[in-house]
């Protein structure tokens, strides 16, 4: 008798990266839903810094099977290749193992991947449905990472072509992507298309305002208003437009600026405001656990940006977080997109387009001037979660959508 799913991905616990905790907290809620869940991913060493793990473990219900692969530098793009052609070959050499599912789900990352249960599904009726969390090549040639009509970009419009027509479900992260997939006739049948964002688990949220790191304690104690930028700082994010609204506010004593995370951005930003003598912002790594809690506890509102032309092609995930925590958040995109028409219908922050420096300060002077207007777009940044955002609906979405796909692969 085949087993239910399949959920084949680079990243997995422990690995602590949204790429990771995204496929776990969707493992266990479809275990908890009565589905059986297998999991084929990659062997936790970017994003792990614990003991070594088994190749083999069962967790929470959840059986686990990880490979390893190459590991070359990531921020070099001939080692990004690389690593993405080993795991594809590593996960490659599990193929006769592969054909025991009713249903393979597949991530994006990496783009090769979902060509695997695509020619899984060619060979037996197993179903299979591709996530993306964004769409390449388009977003590698708009962001100039890859040459317009070289091998790369042909050889992944031939696994599109083959991985958007065949999939029995496509899933969006936003209608902007699913609208982007139409309009760039990835998908002819628009109707395969699900638009089910990513989540944030409330659980990670408590009541308790107490914050533990003493840095950041004596932070709140100093500064009367902060805003917070936490996550991915590379090629798809507008970190241009939100340095420039700093350096307008860089002799303001009552506001600061805190940069969390990584990315090949990172080290400009500190450059910038390094070489512009801004006193009233700080860099720091990338946080986990308590110490981003307590980020976001200290936070006044919270900024999320894409790069220009970026919109439809990535969603940044950040977002959910700070919604969660009842964080205002002040977006840097276009205004037809998902995030941006949430918070403008909730009052929950608001949006500028790339390049609006001066609007984008205003807007943030405006909460610092208005304590109220600040608690109400907080409480309306809640409610965009519980009612949007929450991990129950959004997993519970995949689990109807994968179990339809299995019981029409019976009829």
């Amino acid at each position: 008798m085949k087993k239910n799913v399949l959920i084949m991905c680079q990243y997995f616990y422990p690995e602590y990266v949204s790429s990771a905790t995204l496929p776990t907290e969707l493992a266990e809620d479809l275990i908890e839903k009565g589905l059986s869940v297998d999991i084929l991913c990659g062997y936790p060493k970017e994003y792990y810094e614990g003991k070594e793990v088994p190749i083999k473990e069962q967790y929470k219900g959840i059986n686990i099977s990880r490979v390893k692969y190459t590991e070359f530098n990531n921020k070099s793009k001939v080692g990004r290749i690389a690593n993405f052609f080993s795991f594809f070959m590593a996960i490659l050499l599990k193929f006769p193992s592969l054909f025991k599912y009713e249903c393979v789900l597949v991530y994006s990352n990496p783009p090769i991947l979902p060509l695997i249960p695509y020619l899984i599904s060619r060979i037996t009726k197993t179903k299979f449905i591709f996530v993306a969390f964004d769409i390449y090549p388009d977003n590698a040639l708009k962001l100039g990472a890859i040459k317009k009509g070289g091998f790369i970009e042909k050889l992944m419009i031939g696994i599109n072509k083959r991985v958007y027509g065949y999939a029995s479900n496509i899933v969006a992260l936003g209608n902007e992507m699913k609208h982007y997939m139409v309009k760039q006739t990835l998908v002819s049948e628009a109707e395969k298309i699900k638009v089910i964002p990513n989540w944030y688990s409330a659980n990670k949220i408590t009541d308790d305002t107490t914050v533990f790191n003493k840095e950041f304690q004596e932070l709140r104690e100093k500064w009367p208003f902060i805003v917070l930028y936490s996550g991915n700082m590379g090629t798809a994010q507008d970190m241009d437009t939100i340095l420039e609204c700093v350096s307008m506010l860089k002799n303001r004593d009552d506001v600061l600026f805190i940069f969390t995370g990584h990315g090949n951005k990172a080290s400009y930003v500190k450059e910038y405001l390094n070489s512009n003598e801004i006193k009233n912002a700080k860099v720091d790594g990338f946080l986990l656990g308590s110490d981003y809690t307590d980020i976001l506890k200290i936070s006044d509102v919270c900024l999320v940006s894409l790069a220009a032309g970026i919109e439809g092609i990535g969603v940044p995930s950040k977002t959910y977080g700070y919604l969660a925590a009842g964080k205002p958040v002040l977006a840097i995109m276009s205004d037809k997109t998902d995030i941006a028409k949430n918070l403008h219908e909730y009052n929950a922050g608001g949006s500028v387009i790339q390049g609006e420096a001066e609007k984008l300060k205003v807007l943030i002077m405006k909460y610092m001037g208005n304590r109220g207007e600040l608690k109400k777009a907080s409480i309306n940044a809640k409610k965009i979660f519980e009612d949007l955002y929450d991990r129950e609906i959004c997993t519970d979405m995949y689990y109807h959508m994968i179990t339809e796909a299995i019981n029409k692969g019976k009829l």
